[in-house]
Formats: structure tokens, sequence, C-alpha cells
């Protein structure tokens, strides 16, 4: 069984503060009122970063270049369900959507990446 280091135990719970202070800026600044911006939309980005780290911590090398084609499958699954639902793609009401989807894939990956990285670490 390995140690858990510092770094590692700051990257499992890296998503909690991320999305707690993400939805702390929010509502301190009131930017779902104003500019329709909500939490998820602030957290991805930072959560794209958690898991590029956690993943180095863990497995020694960057999940990055799979995040990556994965949102580029997202983006082209979301353009292709716009241009048959609405029959064209409407570019802001696109972008939400694809954003908030990344959202929840990223979500899924950074929850498998700490289920991997404990079961590795617990593996003898």
């Amino acid at each position: 069984m390995k140690t858990i280091s510092i770094m590692l135990i700051f990257w499992y719970i890296y998503p909690f503060l991320i999305m707690f202070a993400s939805n702390f800026v929010v509502k301190r600044l009131s930017l779902t009122e104003r500019v329709g911006v909500r939490m998820p939309d602030i957290a991805t980005f930072f959560l794209f970063i958690g898991l590029h780290f956690l993943s180095i911590e863990s497995f020694s090398v960057s999940m990055m270049p799979y995040v990556a084609i994965i949102i580029l499958l997202i983006g082209i699954g979301v353009a292709i369900g716009h241009a048959r639902y609405f029959g064209d793609i409407q570019y802001k009401r696109f972008f939400k959507m694809f954003w908030r989807i990344t959202f929840l894939a990223t979500v899924l990956l950074y929850t498998f990446a700490i289920i991997f990285s404990l079961v590795k670490m617990l593996k003898p």
C-alpha cells in the first residue's frame, strides 16, 4: 500500500473547493441575474486544471489529450443535435449547452480519476 501525499489529498478536495468558490462568486456578484453565468460556467475551466494535475500526481501522465478528444466529440455531438433539432445552429444556445455538458463530463472524469487513483493506491 502506498502513502497518500498532501498534494493528492488537495487534488481530491479541489473540486469541492472550486464549486463552492464558484457558487460564492456567482451569488456574491449576482452573475446569474446580470449575465446568465452560473457555477458550472466558472468551475469548468478550473476543473480542467485540477484534472490535469490529479492525473499527473496519480498516474504520472496527463489525461488532457483524452479530455480534449472528449470535448471535441461533445462539441460535434451538440452541433449535430442543434442542426437537426433547430434546423440551424443558434450559437448562444450551442455554446451554453456545450459548456455545461463539458462541465458534467469533466466532473465525471474527475470522479473516475479519483476512484482509479484510490484503487491504484490501495492495490498491493
